[in-house]
């Protein structure tokens, strides 16, 4: 399901400031450094390469791969 607009991460993040009453950024990591990161902290190599997979996937426009219609939009905004 979609929300009523479409949102960049940093977009995200300035709502998320303003609701929180702190500041709150993106910031992008590559994804070799997420997947590193996910091992250190004792995920499997196998599941941190999945996410680093589905981070890969999303970067390239998974969540885009649904038009916008009214049947697949919500009302509930990411502020709410």
């Amino acid at each position: 399901m979609l929300g009523p607009e479409d949102l960049s991460f940093e977009g995200m993040a300035r709502i998320m400031s303003e609701v929180l009453g702190r500041p709150v950024r993106f910031q992008y990591v590559p994804v070799e450094s997420f997947r590193d990161t996910l091992t250190r902290r004792r995920m499997s190599e196998a599941m941190a390469q999945g996410m680093a997979d589905m981070v890969t996937a999303k970067d390239r426009g998974l969540d885009n791969a649904e038009p916008r219609t009214p049947a697949a939009t919500t009302p509930t905004t990411f502020r709410q």
